[in-house]
C-alpha cells in the first residue's frame, strides 16, 4: 500500500466532511476549531474556516452551543430562526470532539404542515357534526313524528357514528394543541379539585348498556386544592376512562382515584383488562400507537388518546404511565408534582 501523506489525508478528510450534508465542527482535545464542513460555513460565516486553530468560544459566538461543547447542557434542538432546526450532538473521542448539527428544519416544516392541516380539517368538521347530531336528537325526541322499531335501530346507530366521529375530532384538535413540543394551546390555569374533576369524568360518561361494568371512585382525604388547567386535566381523565370502559369485558370492574405520592397528586384509572406485556408499555403514549390484537379489532380508536394524557402530564411538569401484568388488568396514572405553577399563590405543602 503507497504512503498517504499528510496534506492528501487532510484534503480526503475535507473531501468527505464536505460531502455531509449537516453542519459539522472537528475541534482537537484542547477544544480549539481544527475543520470545519461547507454546510457549517454556509451556516455559521465562511470566516469559520480563518477561525482554524482558535479556542472554540472565540470562533463560535453562541452561548446555546458552546454550553453543549463545555459539557454543561444537553440541548436537543437548536434553532437559528424559525426555518433552520438543529439537533446537537458532541461526539468526545481521545483525539478531540466532533460536533454534528442535524438539520431537522425539512421535518419541523412538515410537522408543523400537519398539525395545521389537522387543526383546520377537525376545526371545519366540528359544524356539520353538531349539526347533523342536533336533528338527529330531534328525531330521537320524536318532534317530527314517531319511529318504529327499525327507524330507531337505524337512528341509533347513525348517532352512534357522529358520536365516535365527533371523539375523534376531539382527540385530534386535543393532540395538535396540547403537544408539549408543537402544541398551541395556552394553559388556563385556575384553582382546582383534582377529586371534583374525577367524579365528574366518572358521573358524565355514559356507560354502554350492553357491557356491565362496575365502577368506583375513590379519593383520598385532604387532596389539595391546586392551580392547573381542569379542562386539561379533565380531557385527559376522560381519555384514561373511556379507554378503561372500551377494553375492559363486561362484568369487569373499574376504579377511578386520586391519592398522594412523594410531593405530587396522582390521578389514576384501574381496570380489570386484559393487561399490557412490559414490552408493548413504552409504546402506548406515542402518536397513533394501538396493540395489534385479534379481540380489540371491533374497538375504535385513533392512537391519540393516551399522546393526548402524557401532553397533559408534560404540560403541569408531570409525568404519566402504566403499571401492568398481563391477564391481570392495567393501571394508567398522572402525576401532578405539588410544586411550582401548580401551587396556588401562598400555598405550601410542607409537612
Amino acid at each position: 500500500m503507497s504512503d498517504v501523506s499528510v496534506n492528501q489525508a487532510v484534503a480526503l478528510l475535507g473531501t468527505a466532511l464536505n460531502a455531509i450534508p449537516d453542519p459539522v465542527l472537528l475541534l482537537d482535545s484542547s477544544k480549539q476549531l481544527v475543520m470545519a464542513n461547507e454546510a457549517a460555513q454556509t451556516l455559521f460565516g465562511e470566516s469559520l474556516r480563518s477561525s482554524y486553530g482558535q479556542v472554540i468560544s472565540s470562533a463560535l459566538q453562541i452561548p446555546e452551543l458552546l454550553a453543549i461543547i463545555e459539557g454543561k447542557s444537553q440541548l436537543k434542538e437548536w434553532a437559528l430562526n424559525e426555518n433552520a432546526v438543529f439537533v446537537p450532538r458532541l461526539i468526545p473521542s481521545e483525539e478531540g470532539y466532533t460536533l454534528i448539527l442535524e438539520d431537522v428544519s425539512r421535518f419541523k416544516r412538515l410537522s408543523k404542515n400537519q398539525s395545521e392541516f389537522l387543526r383546520i380539517v377537525s376545526h371545519d368538521l366540528r359544524s356539520p357534526l353538531t349539526s347533523m347530531k342536533g336533528f338527529g336528537n330531534m328525531l330521537e325526541m320524536e318532534t317530527v313524528g314517531p319511529l318504529n322499531d327499525r327507524q330507531k335501530y337505524f337512528l341509533g346507530k347513525i348517532m352512534s357514528g357522529i358520536s365516535q366521529m365527533t371523539g375523534l375530532v376531539e382527540n385530534i384538535q386535543d393532540a395538535g394543541r396540547y403537544d408539549p413540543e408543537a402544541g398551541f394551546y395556552e394553559m388556563m390555569r385556575s384553582q382546582c379539585d383534582l377529586g371534583e374533576v374525577a367524579r365528574n369524568v366518572v358521573d358524565t360518561h355514559l356507560l354502554p348498556g350492553d357491557k356491565p361494568l362496575s365502577v368506583s371512585v375513590r379519593i383520598d382525604d385532604n387532596i389539595p386544592i391546586v392551580n392547573v388547567d381542569s379542562h386539561m386535566i379533565g380531557r385527559a381523565m376522560l381519555n384514561l376512562y373511556d379507554n378503561a370502559v372500551k377494553y375492559t369485558p363486561g362484568g369487569g370492574v373499574i376504579e377511578v382515584g386520586v391519592t398522594h405520592a412523594d410531593h405530587a397528586i396522582i390521578l389514576y384509572v384501574r381496570d380489570t383488562g386484559d393487561g399490557i406485556p412490559l414490552e408493548d408499555q413504552p409504546r402506548l403514549f406515542e402518536k397513533h400507537v394501538r396493540l395489534a390484537r385479534e379481540t380489540h379489532k371491533k374497538i375504535k380508536g385513533s392512537g391519540l388518546g393516551l399522546f393526548i394524557v402524557k401532553s397533559v402530564a408534560q404540560r403541569h411538569g408531570g409525568r404519566a404511565w402504566v403499571e401492568s401484568t398481563p391477564g391481570q388488568g392495567a393501571t394508567f396514572l398522572i402525576s401532578i408534582p405539588l410544586e411550582g405553577d401548580n401551587l396556588i399563590t401562598g400555598t405550601s405543602t410542607a409537612g
